[in-house]
């Protein structure tokens, strides 16, 4: 990770210098940081079209606001307002729009109150996020090019030897986002399938005679072994030239209702695997038009409610950057503003207790920082602070995401060293400054990251869990109707879309004041979120293929039943759909229902 951040700062700042942005390629170079936040996390195909979007944001994030300050520090303020508004927003789009949102808001906040060392032109402060999103994308295009494919096989392979159903979904969606090839999508069915077996089977164990309970183990057991194998051959580049046919484990036992049938899915689903794996079919399968596009804007769409916690997350973080805003404001030009802006972003989170965590991070690290500051300023000579700072922030970034107090007690030594270094400014009163600034930035973050919009309840964990099954349900209930060709119209079903999103963001992300949920019932919600993402793609892609489909009504019928029920869907949906589209569509839906079933064992 080193080794990469200096490579792009050297080689972004170095880039900047031949183009003549001057002193703004120190600002291209760190911006590059943030747009490398945002390009990282996905195949390549998908990574560079979310660029393609990314990038002309950034230049405007970054570029515009410090443009329009030297205009109008309010206009300045009221556009950073919008831009921190809309990062927050884009985590309602899914787990992927996570690092887009925090690298926007980022890079706004930084760029507005990054010092220059000298004056920039306004063709410079443009082209230096424009070069930095520029480096991204180059950067992106040179880590895939060689295997465009392999993030996605990867997490097809590591979701077969991943005991947890959710790695199996996860992959799915990676496969939709990417270039979906014949073979990866019969892999992923089977993927899908195969754990929404094993996930049944292991609930049925405690509650079968103590032989059909071993018979059962036993199997699973086997079953585990073939999938581990076949992950080599999903995961390799090229076909490989020999798998082993599926080795069945023979029943010793018989095993009563349907668990037999059950197991028979089971092996079936790998052997799929191994078939498409061997095959290695390249066609391209047909994803309906604009499937991505409609996805993405349901989720939008619930997010602009009140009743969304995600919104009023947005609105409070946009709040409080404002006020800080306002805060930087009245001391212009002061080196230490950038990081009192950076500090309250990161501090305010949507859930209350990360933003508690990231406050006593910020300000303990701060303290430890302060302490080896202090004492380096009295012991060492002056001119040993700047590369006393620059060598902290080196030892620090391996700690980043780890140890995060260590990462920011080295920015301490890092912000104070140079500065007092680059401005012949007294280190010791910059140290105080620097420490008062951190505890304001967290009073802000608090206040705000705390903040409760008043008349808006606080539903415990059960309650937000059992509105976001009911919405989906209903969803389910009304799309069958509509397949079936007397179901409701388009507007009303646009409705029920939104507050299934709504319903689904609000049970990820909790109202501040109430009760934190263990770290079991945090796994088990992030699963139910993931399952409950998988229903609304897969009704609306099933929606884009065409609205009358009195086969897949039925199927959807059995799944809704099986979610208001509680009991496990059919897995045998598949063999009624008739072709592999629906089959993928029926095994997503039956796979997530086994999931929310799952997750509703510890949340209800």
């Amino acid at each position: 990770m080193l080794v990469v951040v200096l490579a792009v700062i050297g080689g972004t700042a170095g880039l900047g210098y031949a183009v003549g942005l001057g002193n703004a390629s120190v600002l291209a170079a760190l911006t590059a940081l943030f747009c490398l936040i945002a390009a990282v996390g996905g195949p390549l195909r998908a990574d560079l079209r979310l660029l393609a979007k990314f990038a002309p944001a950034l230049v405007v994030a970054v570029g515009v606001p410090r443009l329009l300050g030297a205009v109008s520090h309010w206009a300045a303020i009221a556009l950073l307002a919008v831009i921190v508004f809309v990062a927050g927003l884009l985590p309602a789009l899914g787990s992927r729009y996570v690092t887009v949102g925090m690298g926007l808001g980022m890079a706004s906040v930084f760029g507005y109150g990054f010092q220059l060392t000298g004056a920039a032109s306004a063709g410079q402060i443009i082209g230096a996020p424009a070069l930095a999103a520029g480096v991204g994308v180059l950067l992106r295009l040179l880590m895939g090019a060689r295997d465009p494919g392999k993030p996605t096989r990867q997490a097809l392979a590591d979701a077969l030897t991943d005991a947890d159903p959710a790695v199996a979904g996860r992959a799915a969606t990676l496969w939709l986002n990417d270039r979906p090839e014949r073979w990866t999508g019969r892999v992923a069915g089977g993927l899908l399938r195969y754990h929404a077996a094993t996930a049944v089977l292991e609930g049925r164990r405690g509650a079968l005679p103590v032989p059909a309970t071993e018979e059962v183990g036993a199997t699973l057991e086997a079953a585990r072994a073939e999938a581990d194998r076949l992950a080599g051959a999903v995961r390799a580049k090229s076909i490989v030239d020999e798998v082993k046919p599926v080795g069945r484990r023979a029943s010793a036992t018989a095993l009563p209702g349907s668990t037999g049938r059950l197991i028979e899915v089971l092996w079936t689903a790998l052997e799929q695997i191994r078939e498409a794996a061997l095959g290695r079919d390249r066609s391209k399968v047909d994803i309906p038009a604009g499937l991505r596009r409609e996805l993405l804007r349901t989720s939008l769409r619930g997010a602009f409610c009140w009743r969304s916690a995600q919104l009023r997350h947005a609105v409070r973080g946009t709040l409080g950057m404002v006020l800080a805003l306002v805060v930087a404001g009245l001391r212009p030009g002061d080196p230490l503003t950038v990081s009192f802006l950076m500090t309250v972003y990161a501090i305010m989170q949507p859930e209350w207790q990360d933003t508690l965590s990231r406050a006593w991070q910020r300000i303990a690290g701060s303290l430890g920082g302060a302490v080896v500051l202090a004492l380096a300023i009295w012991l060492l000579p002056p001119a040993a602070l700047l590369p006393l700072g620059i060598a902290a922030v080196l030892a620090g970034f391996p700690f980043l995401r780890t140890k995060p107090m260590i990462f920011n007690g080295c920015m301490v030594l890092m912000s104070v060293s140079v500065n007092a270094g680059k401005q012949h400014l007294d280190p010791g009163y910059l140290l105080v400054e620097y420490l008062l600034l951190m505890l304001l930035a967290a009073m802000i973050g608090l206040l705000f990251g705390f903040a409760a919009v008043p008349g808006v309840p606080k539903p415990a964990l059960p309650e937000r869990f059992a509105e976001a099954v009911g919405t989906m349900r209903e969803l389910l209930t009304g799309f069958a109707a509509l397949l079936r060709g007397d179901g409701p119209d388009q507007r009303e079903l646009g409705l029920e879309l939104r507050a299934a999103a709504r319903a689904r963001q609000d049970l990820a992300n909790a109202e501040p004041g109430s009760a934190e949920p263990t770290g079991r019932q945090r796994a088990a919600v992030d699963d139910a979120v993931d399952g409950l993402r998988g229903l609304a793609g897969a009704m609306t892609a099933a929606l884009l293929r065409g609205r009358h489909d009195p086969v897949l009504a039925a199927a959807v019928e059995e799944v809704a039943l099986a979610l208001e029920s509680g009991a496990d869907p059919d897995l045998n949906l598949q063999a009624t759909a008739g072709d592999e589209e629906r089959e993928l569509l029926l095994d997503t839906m039956a796979a997530d229902v086994v999931r929310l079933n799952r997750a509703a064992a510890v949340l209800r």
